[in-house]
């Protein structure tokens, strides 16, 4: 994407019983695919980074032998960083690798920051039943604290960025996944579609006061139409003529948790770009709590920006 210069890319390197392992899992298979293609189109640096969560007992043992064990663990891990590395460079692009110790999000936030990262790319792993596929612990807590957009890749769902879909409700942060979603499509040459999910939270209480039906049906109207009006004032704010396979403005009725999702199934959509309100993560994603409902349904990729500087 134009904006993009500096991608963080958070791998786990754990499996099993090995804290680096030469074999990727799922996700964070999942979230380098995303990441690689992310840098090819757009120039960007990459940092693949891998956070070791020890446990106890490896920390009490790093504590008694600190210079030998310490340096044994990270040595294990940038040797498997750097395969990856190698790899990619050997294809063009610029690759820095980091290993750091602690809890991962907490890592991975921290390195957004001091290394003015310009997006972090995740992976995500299914948690048992599909309601709480909530993006792993790691790319949650990302979402509530990370000072950097965060791309979610899920394992599956990788695949070429053809169709790029944001979720609006008119306001300020989501002009800025709009902007996002805008900059994504153009360097992807990717058709974008924008959408917003209708409600009508009047209509029940017309019925009971006896409103007539050709009433109903003007408000409905009315309702339709001032949506389309203000997606299109957003998308007059973009550089939308440079997506060239074109823009696509879509006013769906229903609750965004039921329709948003179906959308994304029935166009066949690759990236779904949606908003933080704040910095609270799920409590100020775009739609309110809805979100939390939204995104593990969601057969796709997933862009969550952050609210304008104030």
């Amino acid at each position: 994407m134009q904006l993009l210069q500096n991608i963080l890319v958070g791998l786990d390197l754990h499996h099993g019983d090995r804290i680096a392992s030469p074999d990727l899992e799922a996700a964070s298979q999942a979230a380098l695919d995303q990441a690689v293609e992310l840098a090819k189109v757009s120039g960007a640096r990459l940092t693949l980074c891998s956070v070791l969560e020890l446990s106890e007992q490896a920390h009490q043992l790093i504590d008694v032998d600190h210079a030998n064990l310490h340096r044994t663990v990270e040595d294990a891990a940038h040797i498997e960083l750097n395969q990856h590395a190698e790899r990619l460079r050997a294809e063009g692009l610029t690759v820095d690798v980091l290993v750091r110790i602690g809890k991962s999000w907490q890592e991975l936030a921290q390195q957004a920051q001091s290394g003015r990262h310009d997006l972090v790319v995740v992976g995500t792993r299914k948690r048992g039943t599909a309601a709480r596929m909530l993006f792993g612990s790691t790319s949650h807590k990302l979402l509530r604290s990370g000072p950097a957009p965060v791309w979610i890749a899920k394992p599956g769902e990788v695949r070429e960025l053809r169709e790029v879909l944001v979720a609006s409700d008119f306001s300020d942060a989501s002009l800025v996944a709009l902007q996002a979603g805008v900059a994504a499509a153009g360097a992807l040459n990717a058709k974008l579609f924008l959408v917003h999910a209708l409600e009508f939270p009047f209509e029940a209480y017309m019925r009971t006061a006896g409103v007539s039906e050709q009433q109903v049906a003007d408000y409905r109207k009315k309702m339709h139409a001032e949506a389309q009006h203000n997606l299109q004032q957003h998308l007059h704010q973009t550089d939308y003529r440079t997506v060239q396979p074109g823009v696509k403005i879509e006013v769906i009725e229903g609750q965004p948790d039921d329709v948003i999702p179906k959308f994304i199934d029935d166009n066949e959509i690759d990236l779904l770009v949606i908003a933080t309100h704040g910095r609270s993560g799920f409590s100020g994603l775009l739609l309110g709590n809805t979100a939390e409902r939204i995104l593990p349904h969601a057969h796709c990729s997933l862009l969550v920006t952050r609210p304008p500087a104030t």
